[in-house]
This record gives C-alpha cells, sequence and structure tokens, in this order.
C-alpha cells in the first residue's frame, strides 16, 4: 500500500511540476526553443602568386583550432582545390561564436611543380569581426543567416630548391 502511494505521489508530483516549468518558462503561446546559435558561413576569394597569377589546384583548407590545457586540437571543416582562375569557394554551417574565434584557412601547394612551380604553404587567421558580411538574413529564431568572408591570398615561390644533383 505504501509503495502504490509512493508511485502514485511521484506521478502527480513529476506531472505537476512539468506543467509549472512549462508555463513559466515563456511569456507567450510558443514554446521555447533550446538550443544554439548557428549561421553559415562562405569562404572565397583567389589564390595568386606574388605577380598578380592565379594558380590553379592550390588546396584551401578550414580548420578550426582549439586548446585545451597542454594539448590543441585541429578540426578539418572542409578543402577545395582552386579551379583555373585561383578561385576557391568553402561553406561550413557552424555554432556562432565557435567558428568565428578558432578559424583558420590553410593554404597548400599539393601539386608540386605544376601550375606555375612550388610555392610556400601560407595560414591566414579568419578575421570575422571585419571581414565577415552577412549576405542573408536568419529566421527569427535560432538561425543568424548567411554570412561571407572573402579572403584573397597571394603565394611566395618556393625559392629553396635543395642541394643540386651534381653536389
Amino acid at each position: 500500500m505504501k509503495v502504490r502511494f509512493v508511485h502514485w505521489y511521484n506521478a502527480v508530483l513529476t506531472a505537476l511540476l512539468s506543467m509549472i516549468g512549462y508555463g513559466c518558462s515563456t511569456t507567450s503561446n510558443e514554446p521555447v526553443m533550446y538550443g544554439t546559435p548557428t549561421a553559415d558561413y562562405i569562404f572565397k576569394g583567389r589564390v595568386t602568386d606574388e605577380a598578380g597569377v592565379p594558380i590553379q589546384d592550390i588546396k584551401t583548407s578550414l580548420k578550426q583550432v582549439f586548446k585545451s590545457d597542454d594539448r590543441t586540437y585541429v578540426e578539418g571543416l572542409d578543402s577545395v582545390l582552386t579551379g583555373a582562375s585561383g578561385d576557391y569557394q568553402l561553406k561550413y554551417g557552424g555554432i556562432i561564436g565557435q567558428i568565428d574565434h578558432h578559424s583558420k584557412l590553410i593554404v597548400e601547394d599539393v601539386d608540386g611543380e605544376a601550375n606555375g612551380g612550388k610555392f610556400l604553404s601560407d595560414t591566414i587567421d579568419i578575421d570575422f569581426k571585419n571581414n565577415a558580411v552577412q549576405i542573408k538574413n536568419g529566421d527569427s529564431g535560432w538561425y543568424e543567416g548567411t554570412y561571407e568572408i572573402s579572403q584573397d591570398i597571394r603565394l611566395k615561390k618556393n625559392s629553396d630548391e635543395g642541394p643540386k644533383a651534381s653536389e
């Protein structure tokens, strides 16, 4: 008998607390939305050599870097090769505040001598505060819209040819 009473008491109390909590969580008739603000990001630009000539087949990668105590974690988000005109475009949908504080664009020559010679790699910190332009508004909820970040990159040629075969 005592067990049955405790069971019913817990069920009624749970139902009442659920209704009270739900009723106190909003001032309108709409349910409260839980989550984290997100947005879509488009990173685009052109990769050229020092003379301004577009470079094809340069790997551009968007990465996030997280530091925790004495360790650093790198997460690759997207990568693409530049086209014939040196253009690249990367897309990422992410959490606001997470991606915009720790994002880097890694640019690497992965084809060696092809397409104009060997080029040095470069790492660019993405400056959201000054470069992100909102191109699409979000809804009135957690979606903040679409932002575009343009970053043109000039790569330097790798002048280190190493030892010659005759040496």
